[in-house]
């Protein structure tokens, strides 16, 4: 399956605390908290950098996992992805929407 093109940002005012192998991040727009897994607090850190796009996470992602699971790395960026966006922790920018920080 093709990677999505479009970049990726963290939402606006997003916060991350670190408990060692969990996180919390807490998104002060729907004052929703959310606990995170390390992977998927890695993305979200990613993002929260400067947009991302699917296959920079899925390479990222293949870095970090286990030989075993490097095969899977796109499905699980993808998978990734589309909870961080249902959650409201990531969107979808514009090609030079000045969303880059």
């Amino acid at each position: 399956m093709p990677h999505d093109d479009r970049r990726y940002a963290a939402a606006a005012g997003v916060r991350v605390l670190d408990f060692g192998d969990e996180f919390v991040v807490f998104n002060p727009l729907s004052w929703d908290a959310h606990l995170l897994n390390t992977a998927a607090a890695a993305v979200l850190h990613l993002v929260a950098e400067a947009p991302r796009t699917e296959a920079d996470l899925a390479a990222f992602l293949r870095e970090v996992l286990r030989d075993e699971e490097r095969d899977a790395a796109d499905q699980h960026a993808r998978q990734l992805l589309l909870e961080l966006a249902q959650l409201g922790l990531v969107r979808s920018v514009e090609e030079g929407s000045g969303a880059d920080r």
